[in-house]
């Protein structure tokens, strides 16, 4: 029905962001212009010291829903998909319905990396399917700064720390409603995942496998190892997910994938053939939002236009864990 963004005012460029590494970092010096050549980015959004994710979730879920002309009240099921949190517990939905004043909705997290967001609107199609919801309302909200680590001791040291340099913060809501129109809408999709990759991938510390290190609050991962695996499933995952639907990739308007770097977005759209200039990229200027790479983009091409009614979309992501999932839409 509507989608929702909530972007920090806060730039960060990838020449401040180096500049930064090599402050606090005695032993290493960041090569200038390392982060935008090997990812794409120039500059991110970094939320203000001490801004909770459940923030930008409400923000961005209150622009979908005035962007629908749609109360809060008439909620009924408000679906947290992020890959951050405000708090261990309660489920930081709860958090959410609180500030958005959606008092008759039940909630829950879904919290999956960065599949969150595309599990969150699998669940919520199921509810609505079911007959458990009518309106449901997805949100993601990403305050992703406070996980990097500033302090590199090596080009090795490096290798596991530079995704988290292009992290950005944002929010991003999708408002789904029951309908009895065929040709619109949400499409099942499909989904993958190998857990004996969760390793390539990770901020340890918060739960109880290292409850009290503050050393493992930083995000960490293998980008060459995971970026393998999506290039690896994600292609033939878009591919079957068209076949079963009977569309042909040229059918397709735009893909909306989950974006880690410009070289891996490219890397997929040579793998399955589809032109690169279709595809909705956000990394460039707002970093890797996480879970809300995907909602983000999706707002920002309805609010400019670049998406209209009865287009074929495809919403795409690989994550860690390592999951990887494909979503078809028919706007």
């Amino acid at each position: 029905m509507s989608t929702g963004h909530a972007i920090p005012d806060g730039v960060i460029t990838s020449a401040e962001i180096e500049a930064l590494v090599t402050e606090r970092s005695p032993n290493f010096t960041m090569p200038t212009g390392l982060v935008e050549r090997l990812t794409g980015v120039s500059e991110r959004r970094h939320a203000p010291k001490g801004t909770p994710s459940s923030d930008l979730a409400a923000q961005a879920g209150l622009a979908a829903l005035r962007n629908a002309d749609v109360d809060p009240l008439s909620v009924d099921l408000l679906i947290y998909s992020s890959a951050s949190h405000d708090v261990s517990e309660p489920a930081t939905s709860a958090i959410v319905q609180h500030k958005m004043g959606a008092r008759n909705a039940t909630f829950a997290d879904i919290k999956n990396a960065c599949n969150s967001f595309l599990n969150g609107l699998d669940f919520a199609s199921a509810a609505i399917e079911t007959g458990r919801a009518r309106r449901v309302l997805v949100v993601a909200g990403e305050v992703l700064s406070p996980t990097i680590n500033w302090s590199i001791d090596s080009s090795l040291d490096l290798r596991k720390k530079l995704a988290a340099l292009t992290l950005g913060d944002a929010g991003g809501a999708v408002l789904l409603e029951a309908s009895e129109d065929e040709g619109r809408g949400l499409l099942p999709g499909r989904f993958v995942s190998d857990g004996s990759q969760w390793e390539l991938s990770t901020v340890l510390a918060g739960g109880t496998l290292m409850p009290h290190d503050n050393s493992r609050y930083y995000f960490e991962c293998d980008s060459a190892g995971l970026q393998a695996l999506a290039i690896e499933h994600i292609p033939p995952l878009i591919e079957k997910t068209i076949a079963e639907l009977g569309w042909g990739l040229d059918e397709v308007r735009r893909i909306f994938p989950h974006q880690v770097s410009k070289g891996v977005t490219q890397a997929l759209c040579s793998a399955i053939g589809y032109p690169q200039d279709q595809v909705s990229v956000t990394l460039d200027r707002y970093g890797n939002n996480a879970a809300a790479s995907i909602p983000v983009a999706l707002s920002l091409a309805s609010e400019q236009g670049l998406i209209s009614k009865g287009d074929k979309l495809l919403l795409v992501c690989g994550a860690a864990g390592f999951t990887a999932g494909v979503l078809p839409v028919i706007w």
